[in-house]
């Protein structure tokens, strides 16, 4: 009989096994080929789109079993859900109802068919971004589901077919959670914009056909809510717990013992929500109050951040509770009222020796965000007692949403030594002083708003002695002493002192030695006009650093601010400072800038919110000024700056940079733009100088400079600390944002080894380029016209173009000024004499400021008249084979040549020339391997015949030959001016080219 048993039951076990695998293997088939996301995606879209007014998109679709074992399930990956609710056409971000990276839905289908039921075991949506919008007509975006046209169609007497099965069991949701979602709330129609980050909710939900019962936990880091453009919640971190009951009948919502946290502090809420299908709004009757009305749970609204929580003894009564009640629906929103009332309460912190012996307060709160009603805060009463501190004040602010009227009183002695031993302050935090205040103060929220400070009415005095705020772990500290006293009623007039300030942060540090301010103002009757305020204000040494970028010293100081009326507008405000500097430091990122005996005149008038125009002089007596970009500082002298319409206007400023220096007048303009947007520094000035010393300037330029210390003199660089000598001239960079129009006058220029007089002409600075454009000047002994654009924005490689006029220069000095010609033009320095000198010519240039002959393109004319042939050898061969009378010295009684350079070959176009007793057309090429090819076609001679000689090779091993005249016909006038045409053009076109580079964008 046991063995039977046993077998039987070895069977069964082995035959369920066997089943739970067949069917799981049958499930994994299924799964894995037969339902694959790949055919399962588009079916789900399919009927999904069907039946919304919306289109879902997902990536995928995958059924699941194991993950959701012991139920099938469904999980969708990085889907997303655009209403076409509020528009059917054209896609707008407002109609991006939801996206997310993972869903899971797990369903009971039996339940369905068995129960007329619809289970919903697990809903999971994870990393979602949900933005519910409603526009001005009230229209949602989350209003997708489409209506049941079929069943609001038929007849009355037609029979519903019975596949639609009635839900009489309800709908059964057991679990419903949302993780790391972010909600946007945008609500056009009341004008409130609500967003909630990184939120959480855990869900469950029994829904019936008479009743249904939700419960719900909800939390989020961080609320903004916005309501008519004003920001009225931020930071705020809240949880929700609440279970919510549903009469469908009536369309009443019940919340039960509900409860929300605010920054940790709970709240417990009650009360209904009811719908009106005819005002399609919702009737909101909700009470609201402190869930432990204590004082300890007052003083634990305190961030901890701030108070350390430690055990405390607390007495008295405490009270805080509201309403939230109306209609929210179309351009509807509920009026909100709080009540805060703290009677005969005290408390005291078990491990300090002093405590709260009495505090009272009575605050009531109105707010109507739709505006029907004033809306107010009104603290009554605000009385503390203990450590030696009596506190007793009193404010309101009507008109909170509009344009708020605020009043504030206070009667106080506050001893803050003592006080920082009454709470439980975060390690390294201190509190030290006294402040004694007895103040009335009455002012508008629009009068700040329009700087209209006249208006503000306040009277009594504020004593702070010894304070000192230090908080170790956030590295900051402040401490000063101070008074203000306030005289008058009917107008503005305080007296301020503030003495030996100093505030170190991790942003900020600041030291003040003593500051003085009175201010008086005149009796407001006419309210179209900003009323009159002067105030006088004397500092003596301030110091003061912002990061690493910002830094200020200023010795002493006398300064007026006067606001008064608008010259346009009256009802705008003007200001007007002037002040006077005995010494004024300061540093901008790498700029630092000192000035001696400064003063300025200016004044602003405000045109809009955020635009106001300056205008004025400012002066000073000496001035430095040091960048990262110029290896030597910018010394100036008793100057003035005119401030006015956006432009500020120099006039006769000298400037000192090493050994040059400059005159300048003109206008800077949008100095503003420069600081605040980014736009270029752009100016019109007229320069002059009695000597300029481009070599220096040009390594002043390629060495960095130190800026890193706020400069303390104003001594001026020697002349030999920045030298430079030819050889050390290298590639610079103009600084990027300038556009510059310039003007010279320039009595002496000095650039490597060359002296030039009396340049005149314009240079434009733009696009990290220079163009001088057609300087006259004296150099080398000749008259010079030149064209110039220069271009580098890497140190490694630069663009030069130019475009020279030289009248009788001697061969020598063309050579030493343009070296390269000696490259491209070998024989030029076997001449001697004075030529007229044209050149059009552009090419890149090295670090050293070399030409880079590969690159070079030129055209160039060269005429002179009685010029000696100087090179011995080449003379002496040429000399013997023609049988020259005088074989040591000869004259060429006129040249005229023309070249040009291009793609690494120069053309020399044939020429006449006349030596001795011969008469000859001089023509051929040379390429950059110094290798060329001339031939000479000898037209007179003492040889009855005409003959030619070609000259080819280099200068190492040259090879002389005679042959046939190649030039007969290549030297007449129409050749002349055909060859002289093409010179001309290319130079044109060269000219055309470099230019193009200035304006270049």
């Amino acid at each position: 009989m046991k063995k039977r048993t046993k077998k039987i039951l070895k069977v069964t076990s082995l035959s369920l096994v066997s089943l739970v695998v067949v069917v799981l293997g049958v499930i994994a088939l299924a799964i894995n080929f037969i339902f694959t996301p790949e055919k399962l995606t588009p079916v789900v879209l399919k009927v999904a789109n069907q039946t919304m007014n919306a289109k879902l998109d997902m990536k995928s679709v995958e059924l699941t079993f194991f993950s959701t074992f012991p139920r099938f399930g469904l999980k969708l990956t990085e889907g997303s859900l655009v209403s076409k609710a509020v528009s059917d056409s054209v896609w707008e971000k407002t109609d991006s109802l939801l996206a997310f990276g993972k869903c899971v839905v797990v369903v009971n289908p039996l339940d369905y068919f068995y129960k007329s039921k619809i289970t919903v075991n697990y809903l999971g949506v994870e990393d979602a971004s949900i933005y519910a919008y409603k526009n001005k007509e009230g229209v949602a975006n989350w209003d997708i589901l489409k209506t049941d046209t079929a069943s609001v169609q038929a007849p009355a007497d037609t029979v519903v077919s019975d596949t639609v099965r009635p839900l009489t069991g309800g709908i059964d949701i057991r679990k419903v959670s949302l993780k790391r979602a972010n909600v946007t709330f945008d609500d056009r129609d009341t004008r409130v914009y609500a967003s909630l980050r990184n939120a959480s909710l855990a869900l469950r939900a029994s829904l019936y056909k008479e009743r249904s019962r939700l419960s719900v936990g909800f939390k989020n880091d961080n609320i903004i809510f916005w309501q008519d453009g004003q920001l009225l919640v931020n930071r705020i971190a809240t949880e929700l717990n609440a279970d919510v009951e549903l009469e469908r009948a009536t369309r009443l919502l019940t919340l039960n013992d509900a409860g929300i946290s605010v920054n940790g502090v709970r709240f417990d809420v009650k009360g209904t929500l009811r719908g009106d299908s005819a005002r399609h709004a919702l009737a909101v009757n909700l009470e609201y109050g402190l869930h432990a009305p204590t004082l300890e749970t007052v003083l634990n609204m305190i961030p901890e951040s701030i108070l350390k929580r430690e055990e405390l003894t607390a007495q008295g009564e405490v009270g805080m509770h509201g309403k939230i009640e109306g209609w929210y629906g179309k351009r509807q929103m509920p009026e909100v009222t709080l009540n805060v009332r703290i009677k005969d309460a005290s408390a005291k912190y078990d491990k300090l020796p002093y405590g709260i012996d009495r505090l009272s307060a009575d605050f009531q709160g109105f707010v109507d965000l739709m505006r029907n009603k004033v809306s107010y805060a009104d603290l009554k009463i605000f009385r503390f007692q203990g450590a030696h501190t009596d506190i007793l004040a009193d404010a309101k602010i009507n008109d909170l949403l509009g344009d708020p009227d605020i009043t504030f009183n206070t009667k106080s002695k506050i001893d803050l030594t003592s006080l920082a031993q009454t709470f439980p302050l975060q390690e390294g935090v201190t509190i030290q002083g006294s402040v004694d205040a007895d103040l009335k103060l009455r002012a508008r929220l629009s009068s700040i708003k329009k700087q209209d400070l006249g208006r503000i009415r306040a009277g009594g005095k504020i004593v702070m002695s010894g304070m000192l705020l230090r908080d170790v772990n956030k590295g900051f500290e402040f401490s000063s002493d101070a008074s203000l006293a306030f005289v008058g009623n009917d107008f503005l007039g305080a007296h301020a002192e503030i003495t030996k300030l100093a505030l170190q942060s991790k942003r900020i540090n600041a030291n003040l030695q003593r500051l003085a301010a009175t201010v008086k103002s005149t009796n407001p009757q006419d309210t179209t006009r900003i009323v009159d305020v002067e105030c006088k204000v004397e500092l003596n040494q301030l110091k003061g650093r912002m990061g690493d970028s910002l830094a200020v010293f200023c010795k002493q100081t006398k300064a007026t601010v006067h606001l008064q009326p608008g010259d346009k507008d009256p009802a705008k405000p003007k200001i007007g400072l002037s002040l006077e500097a005995d010494t004024l430091f300061a540093r901008a990122g790498g700029i630092k800038l000192g000035m001696d005996k400064a003063g300025f005149g200016v004044s602003a008038e405000k045109l809009r919110d955020s635009l106001w125009m300056p205008k004025g002089i400012i002066g000073f007596n000496r001035l430095k000024v040091s960048a990262p970009q110029l290896a030597m500082p910018v010394h100036m002298r008793k100057t003035s700056l005119t401030v006015g319409n956006r432009v500020i206007t120099l006039r006769n400023a000298s400037f000192r940079i090493g050994r040059s220096d400059l005159t300048a007048s003109g206008a800077v303009y949008d100095l503003y733009g420069v600081l605040k947007h980014h736009r270029p520094l752009r100016a019109k000035l007229d320069i002059s100088s009695r000597n300029l010393d481009c070599n220096q300037l040009i390594n002043a330029l390629n060495v960095p400079n130190d800026t890193t210390q706020v400069t303390d003199t104003f001594e001026e660089t020697p002349e030999a600390e920045v030298d430079t000598t030819a050889s050390d001239l290298k590639l610079f960079i103009i600084p990027k944002g300038i556009e510059f129009e310039l003007q010279t006058d320039l009595k002496r220029v000095k650039y490597d080894n060359l002296v030039f007089e009396n340049v005149r002409g314009g240079v434009e600075i733009r696009n990290q380029a220079v163009h001088l454009n057609g300087l006259n000047m004296r150099g080398m002994d000749a008259d010079m016209a030149a064209t110039v654009v220069y271009r580098a924005t890497e140190r490694k490689m630069g663009y030069a173009g130019f475009d020279f006029r030289l009248r009788k220069i001697n061969i020598g000095k063309l050579v030493d000024f343009i070296p390269s010609l000696d490259s491209v033009v070998p024989m030029l320095r076997s001449f001697k004499g004075l030529v007229n000198f044209e050149a059009a010519a552009e090419s890149r240039i090295d670090s050293n400021l070399n030409i880079k002959i590969p690159s070079l393109r030129a055209a160039v004319h060269i005429d002179g008249d009685s010029l000696v042939l100087m090179d011995g050898e080449t003379f002496a061969e040429i000399s013997k084979m023609l049988m020259f009378k005088n074989k040591k010295r000869n004259v060429f009684d006129n040249i005229t040549v023309n070249m040009t350079v291009q793609d690494g070959n120069v053309t020399v176009y044939p020429f006449l020339v006349q030596i001795d007793r011969y008469k000859a057309a001089v023509g051929g090429t040379q390429g950059l391997d110094m290798n060329f090819d001339y031939h000479i076609s000898v037209l007179k001679s003492p040889i009855p015949i005409k003959l030619g000689v070609n000259i080819t090779g280099n200068l190492d091993k040259m090879k002389i030959r005679l042959g046939k005249a190649k030039y007969k016909d290549d030297v007449t006038p129409v050749a002349i001016r055909k060859v002289d045409s093409t010179r001309i053009n290319l130079g044109r076109e060269i000219v055309s080219d470099f230019r193009r580079i200035i304006r270049r964008e």
